[in-house]
């Protein structure tokens, strides 16, 4: 996977706007991968899925989004495919943007702590998240689908 790529920072993207830009994703993308910070065991979304076979790994190294390594963190690949996408928008979505004049917050859907990176053909990661954070990661250079 290619760590060399210089990323976008984007936030305030609600539910239809986080559709909109996963569904953009879609024609690039080969494989996502989820990172489930605060672990897999019994996460919904792994009996969402529990029918397709990813890769599993225990401990990522740096990512966009993160400086160091998350010893604790449970990466799962998976070939894409749009169930995927559909089991992510069934737990209400990525993250939930909610907007305020004292500032805006972010709170997670049932999905939780799960950041998700889209990757094409080459692993390059094309578009991430920092759920915890509510914020999009795209590559420099591309057009955000919001």
């Amino acid at each position: 996977m290619s760590q060399h790529e210089e990323f976008d920072v984007l936030a305030g993207f609600d539910r239809d706007a986080q559709r909109q830009w996963m569904q953009s994703l879609r024609p690039r993308t080969a494989s996502i991968e989820l990172v489930f910070l605060d672990g897999d065991t019994n996460h919904p979304l792994t009996g969402a899925l529990a029918w397709l076979t990813p890769i599993r790994q225990v401990g990522v190294g740096e990512r966009p989004g993160y400086q160091r390594p998350q010893s604790a963190a449970v990466l799962h690949r998976y070939p894409y495919d749009r169930t995927i996408l559909q089991a992510l928008d069934g737990l209400g979505g990525l993250f939930e943007h909610i907007p305020s004049p004292s500032g805006d917050r972010v709170q997670f859907t049932t999905l939780g702590n799960v950041d998700v990176s889209f990757l094409d053909r080459s692993g390059a990661i094309i578009g991430s998240t920092v759920t915890h954070e509510g914020l999009i990661l795209m590559r420099q250079g591309d057009t955000p689908s919001q």
